[in-house]
């Protein structure tokens, strides 16, 4: 029992290594894109290069396309270069034949890939983009209504908040910072809960917000004067537009 488990064990091996000598040196054929449109479902059109890569002694690599002769090099790196428009549209099929110093004649993968004009890749990236711009457009738009919504808060008794807060370039009062607000590379994208003006608000420095804080109160502290004070900056910004 333990020889057959033995001679068994010795065939398989020898089994495997025949399959492995079988298979040989493999040539493997890839495209790239140099310049142009490379997108989905293999559909492509510009400037591409085929790369074929074997053994070390590879000498010689020939490309075909459709089965017609497309370019023979024989020096490394094995490569040809084309462009799309030198051929007709469509789907189009690619290998490579080699030979080897020790006389070997290889064969390569197939890449098959659909050739496009420039007017249908045209179409093929307009059909990328435009959906894309309208879900950034529509994210914006939730942004801006959840700010206004739920955005910041004039008061500051109790505190800013964890981002703190800031003072309205426009009319200089201060309000809390909003985690709804959209964080743009020089601030947030934030509407001033006094005079309504958007602007890209900063966390701002303890001091110009206790000196903002004082303008918010007025001397007497009250609501009324707050108002008052908001409704003064908006006229001033609003008059402002007519002095020459």
């Amino acid at each position: 029992m333990k020889s057959k488990a033995v001679l068994f064990t010795g065939l398989l091996v020898l089994a495997l290594t025949q399959i492995a000598f079988a298979q040989g040196p493999e040539l493997t054929l890839s495209l790239s894109r140099d310049f142009g449109y490379g997108g989905f479902d293999n559909k492509i059109e510009g400037l591409f290069s085929l790369h074929a890569a074997g053994p070390d002694d590879l000498e010689r690599v020939v490309f075909f396309m459709d089965e017609k002769l497309m370019a023979a090099v024989s020096e490394t790196p094995f490569q040809h270069q084309f462009s799309t428009s030198a051929y007709a549209p469509g789907e189009h099929r690619f290998y490579a034949l080699g030979s080897t110093a020790a006389g070997l004649e290889l064969r390569s993968n197939e890449v098959m890939r659909v050739f496009l004009t420039k007017a249908e890749t045209g179409q093929q990236v307009m059909g990328l983009i435009v959906p894309l711009l309208a879900g950034v457009a529509a994210v914006m738009a939730i942004v801006v209504l959840v700010t206004v919504v739920f955005g910041s808060k004039a008061g500051f008794s109790g505190g800013y908040g964890m981002l703190g807060g800031t003072v309205c370039p426009r009319c200089g009062l201060p309000y809390a910072l909003s985690f709804w607000a959209p964080r743009l590379v020089f601030g947030r994208l934030q509407r001033c809960p006094h005079c309504g003006r958007w602007a890209l608000a900063r966390r701002a420095r303890p001091e110009d917000l206790a000196a903002a804080e004082t303008r918010w109160r007025g001397d007497a502290g009250g609501q009324a004067d707050i108002e008052g004070a908001a409704k003064r900056n908006q006229r001033q910004i609003d008059d402002s537009r007519y002095v020459e």
